[in-house]
């Protein structure tokens, strides 16, 4: 095959051609600079359909680009402000508050526990870490749980199924002392500079519940919960975590006492609510005593007593 012979190239030409294409160039620069002039002082990008069609075309591609490139900033912020909560909630918070400060949380947490109009609102969630603790207890031996509910009137019932009389008594001994446990936890781990572990897990923790959840009551109470949690972690600065943490600690030891006292009374002289005891339903369900289970349930609601009260004097 022969080879194809071109013809020789004119300099002058050459040179023509580069300036014309350099010319549009700088042209087409010039009018992007225009329409992007126009894009930034625009308040209303649909005035710039009035315009002619190709400016305004490329002025809203603009303004639609500005737009994509704003969402992603935001993306980005998003994601630092995550990073930043997460690097927070590893941090060591050391407790270090005045006399005035724990006079305060005092009040707060005994307002929230003994008035009783403000009980039947708060006592929700001491009736919801109870039935949790069923829960819990009743997934450690194995057994399916089927649903978590609540009452307005705090009345709570956790249905579960499984084989044996040992996760029946497992997972029935564990719901009085559960406030009473939690709030060892958080006392704890506030004491030792972890108030920002606790309440990431605690907020996870009530996120994962939703699962059981079946009725209104159990929803918001639960879903509450876990939003004010998550609220502090994401949001609050890190000396926040230790005040919610203390106020979730005294309101759960206090609360958990109270419940003992009614428990008590139920198998004392109130014997006509007996059916609402967790002994006396272990009791049936077993054909033992309701009694041997009551001490059994008084014994780890005092250990939990014990820790909580050791790790708050640790604070001081």
């Amino acid at each position: 095959m022969r080879p194809v012979a071109y013809p020789p190239v004119n300099p002058v030409t050459a040179m023509a051609v580069e300036a014309k294409r350099d010319k549009e160039t700088s042209r087409k620069r010039q009018q992007y600079a225009a329409v992007n002039r126009i894009a930034l002082t625009c308040d209303h990008p649909q005035k710039l359909v009035h315009g002619r069609s190709g400016n305004s075309g490329n002025a809203l591609g603009i303004e639609r680009m500005r737009e994509i490139d704003d969402r992603n900033a935001s993306g980005a912020n998003m994601i630092v402000d995550l990073n930043g909560a997460w690097a927070r909630l590893w941090e060591s918070q050391p407790v270090d508050l005045v006399s005035g400060q724990w006079t305060i949380l005092l009040v707060l947490v005994l307002g929230l526990v003994l008035p009783r109009p403000v009980w039947r609102i708060t006592g929700m969630y001491s009736t919801l870490v109870h039935e949790l603790g069923h829960v819990i207890s009743a997934l450690f031996t194995g057994r399916f749980v089927t649903g978590l509910r609540l009452g307005w009137d705090h009345s709570g019932e956790v249905v579960s199924r499984g084989r044996g009389k040992v996760s029946i008594i497992i997972s029935g001994i564990f719901g009085y002392p559960a406030p009473l446990l939690v709030s060892a936890a958080l006392l704890w781990a506030t004491a030792a500079g972890y108030a920002g572990r606790a309440l990431g897990i605690y907020a996870l923790f009530f996120v994962l519940a939703l699962v059981f959840v079946r009725n209104w009551p159990a929803f918001v109470v639960c879903s509450a919960s876990a939003l004010v949690a998550l609220g502090v972690v994401f949001f609050a600065p890190s000396s926040a975590y230790i005040y919610l943490a203390l106020l979730l600690g005294g309101f759960l030891l206090c609360s958990g006492i109270r419940d003992y006292l009614k428990v008590l009374a139920v198998h004392t002289w109130r014997r006509r609510d007996i059916e609402q005891s967790d002994a006396y339903l272990i009791a049936r369900a077993t054909g033992t005593f309701a009694t041997l289970w009551l001490l059994v349930i008084m014994a780890l609601g005092g250990a939990g007593i014990f820790l909580g009260v050791q790790s708050l004097l640790r604070l001081f």
